[in-house]
C-alpha cells in the first residue's frame, strides 16, 4: 500500500532500536502515511510535511531551540480501510491534534 514507509527506512529504524537508542522519527511527506503499526515503538514522532529550505527550523525543533507548533487541520488515518475518510472518529490523530511546549 502506497502512504506506508519505505521497508529500508523501517529497517534503519529497527537498527537504531536494537542498540537501545532512543528514536524520534521525522517523518517527511507531503502527506499523512500509515504508521499505526510502528508509532508505539518510537520514542516520538515530528511530522515536519515538506519543509523546502527551511530545514533548519526541524533542527531548531528537535534540540530544543524552539517549540514546536501545529495543529492537523484533517484527520491523519489508521489505516487504508479510512480512506476515503468518512465521519469515523477512530483516525490516529483527529484534526486540530497537535502538540506545543
Amino acid at each position: 500500500d502506497e502512504l506506508s514507509l519505505n521497508q529500508s527506512d523501517l529497517d534503519v529504524i529497527s537498527t537504531i532500536q536494537a542498540k537501545g537508542i532512543p528514536v524520534i522519527v521525522v517523518l517527511i511527506s507531503g502527506r499523512p502515511m500509515l504508521i499505526t503499526d510502528q508509532l508505539p515503538q518510537w520514542d516520538a514522532l515530528l511530522a515536519a510535511w515538506l519543509p523546502g529550505t527551511e530545514g533548519q527550523g526541524i533542527a531548531d525543533v528537535l534540540f530544543g531551540d524552539y517549540s514546536p507548533t501545529g495543529k492537523l487541520s484533517f484527520a491523519w488515518p489508521r489505516s487504508m480501510d479510512q480512506l476515503p475518510f468518512t465521519e469515523e472518529n477512530d483516525h490516529l490523530f483527529e484534526i486540530g491534534h497537535g502538540l506545543h511546549y
